[in-house]
């Protein structure tokens, strides 16, 4: 299959379509759509949810009613405060990796 695949053509705006879903379209491995994903996202918004599962792009905001609107804000929200939350583990996962090699530093310049 063609690694080359652009994933947000896989993806819509108002249906969420899963990794599994996404695997089975590309022929792609999962790790390979995670990455792809995770590529895309710094070029678009893709909205995804702890809550639910799977991905879709956010909706263009000047085609959409005042209801949607509000809708679309709150999905990006959601989104926003699960990349916030995921923020703050790997933050946390940090500092015992710092620590360990300041650690292993200090001891190694007193072994040298």
């Amino acid at each position: 299959m063609n690694k080359n695949i652009n994933i947000e053509n896989y993806l819509s705006s108002t249906k969420y379509t899963t990794r599994r879903e996404l695997v089975q379209a590309t022929g792609l491995s999962d790790r390979e759509i995670r990455s792809k994903i995770s590529e895309l996202k710094k070029r678009r918004v893709v909205l995804y949810s702890s809550s639910r599962s799977g991905y879709r792009l956010a909706k263009e905001i000047t085609s959409m009613s005042s209801i949607e609107l509000q809708e679309e804000i709150k999905q990006v929200e959601h989104s926003l405060n699960d990349c916030k939350s995921r923020t703050k583990q790997l933050k946390k996962q940090m500092r015992k990796y710092i620590a360990y090699l300041k650690k292993a530093e200090e001891l190694n310049k007193r072994n040298e």
